[in-house]
């Protein structure tokens, strides 16, 4: 029988030679330790009154690149796995919440707020909903396509910190504390309920995680429960991505905007007249509801307001030379400026229509520093004081912006014909 056995094995070792050598191989650049996940940077999170922030309000939203990890000395070209390209078709990433903790990925207490998949964190009453490549995170185990990688010859191909897609973090105001039974870690305590009502997310447990499946690494597999899966862990294939140290939750008295000039339309200009330094201007409202006792400014605790750019603006923008040392964005570029049909060499100015003051835009939420980031008073400039609300206590006012399209300052782009399709958010933040 044990001979039968093993002239069986040596035809199967015949049959697959050509693939029992395509395994991948893990560099262990990647760490899965509470303390070396990548950020995820919201910055200064506040829960105002449930009349601005009902249940079930965005409290923020950011986007985190792979290379927010950078525990051994990690950067974006910096090599997680070695495979061989003919399992490319075999090789995934999964990603699932921290489901074995009870703030960091184990209560969905979203789904009766009408935001599902929005998991308790450190933080009272705020969850938190990821997704990558427009897969939203679960408890259970999700794949996500390996599309970018390095061919770098013998018919291997590497992985780098850079081919894992940015993941995308909200928070929601949730009704809820985590329950204190039912889950298999409580590790961050602060409180008898494990959750923090105000300060600094101490708490080191990660939010999620990415590993990668494929031949010869020791995963999990698609569906499984993190809160019993998580055979990726003690050999560090893969690392998570945590709030912690990077955010604080505040309770200040803020504004909200209520609605806003959805399109900004600018007239047809040629060549020529862009050369020419002429200009086309179009002007927007943003209407926004604020307590009575708000603190408007740029400082700690006050309330700022600001325009963010969209990612694909913001990359253009940065490799144009477009951002200042404080991460303040000059100009806002198409969306997807650099590709066909998209004009190049123009781009959008702001300034605030009542005080002509010129301003810049925001590159990421977190970073709050002043109007060299993009931050304003929010009552800076603002029309209808004093109209009124349909709540005690409350006041509408309305901003008028000027929206500016003209040729580039600042760099040597040769303006084209094309079109100028550009995206901005305004953002009402506690500072």
């Amino acid at each position: 029988m044990k001979i039968r056995l093993f002239q069986a094995s040596i035809f199967l070792c015949i049959l697959f030679s050509t693939n029992i050598f395509a395994i991948c191989t893990n560099t262990f650049v990647a760490q899965v330790g509470d303390d070396r996940t990548a950020l995820i940077k919201f910055g200064t999170v506040n829960v105002a009154s449930t009349y601005l922030q009902p249940v079930g309000t965005l409290l923020a939203s950011a986007v985190v690149p792979s290379t927010n990890y950078t525990f051994n000395s990690a950067n974006a070209s910096s090599v997680l796995w070695i495979c061989d390209e003919v399992d490319l078709p075999l090789l995934q990433f999964l990603v699932a919440t921290n489901g074995d903790d009870r703030v960091g990925g184990y209560w969905d207490l979203g789904r009766d707020d009408g935001v599902p998949d929005t998991f308790a964190t450190y933080f009272q009453y705020v969850g938190i909903k990821q997704s990558m490549s427009g897969v939203t995170l679960s408890r259970f185990w999700k794949a996500v396509p390996v599309s970018s990688f390095l061919r770098a010859g013998n018919n291997k191909i590497h992985i780098r910190l850079q081919d894992i897609p940015p993941l995308y973090a909200e928070l929601y105001r949730i009704s809820r504390l985590a329950p204190t039974i039912g889950s298999g870690s409580s590790s961050c305590g602060a409180t008898a309920s494990g959750q923090i009502a105000s300060g600094i997310y101490s708490c080191l447990q990660p939010n999620s995680y990415i590993q990668l499946r494929g031949p010869g690494l020791v995963s999990d597999n698609v569906g499984e429960d993190s809160n019993i899966f998580f055979r990726f862990w003690p050999v560090n294939n893969g690392f998570g991505y945590g709030m912690r140290n990077v955010n604080t939750l505040l309770h200040e008295p803020t504004c909200v905007a209520r609605n806003v000039t959805p399109f900004v339309l600018f007239k047809a200009m040629s060549i020529s007249e862009l050369n020419n330094n002429q200009v086309a201007q179009s002007n927007f409202n943003v209407f926004i509801e604020c307590s009575t006792s708000v603190n408007s400014g740029t400082a700690p605790g006050q309330t700022a307001i600001g325009f963010q750019v969209s990612e694909g603006a913001l990359t253009a923008a940065t490799n144009l030379g477009l951002v200042n040392s404080n991460s303040g964005v000059s100009t806002l570029l198409s969306d997807r400026y650099g590709t066909n049909n998209i004009a190049k060499g123009v781009g959008i100015y702001l300034s605030n229509a009542n005080t002509n003051e010129t301003m810049n835009f925001i590159s990421q939420p977190y970073i709050a520093s002043g109007a060299l980031s993009g931050w304003y008073p929010v009552l800076s400039g603002v029309t209808g004081r004093g109209i009124g609300s349909t709540e005690s206590g409350y006041t509408n006012y309305v901003h008028t912006f000027t929206a500016t399209l003209k040729k580039l300052t600042g760099t040597t782009e040769t303006v084209t014909a094309g079109q100028v399709r550009s995206t901005a958010y305004v953002l009402v933040k506690v500072q």
